[in-house]
């Protein structure tokens, strides 16, 4: 019988994960934060467009 501890790649895995995760959230976030008027106001002026 094997007795040995096996190690486990699904705890660095996730670990990343989250961590990939929380980049592209802080990236979006500036984003956001930087042009979010002008995305605001060109969103809202195609939508305008299609109501004429």
């Amino acid at each position: 019988m094997d007795t040995r501890p096996r190690r486990s790649i699904r705890l660095p895995l996730l670990a990343a994960l989250a961590m990939a995760l929380a980049i592209v959230s802080v990236l979006a976030f500036r984003g956001w934060m930087a042009n979010g008027a002008d995305m605001f106001l060109a969103l809202a002026q195609s939508g305008l467009a299609w109501c004429l």
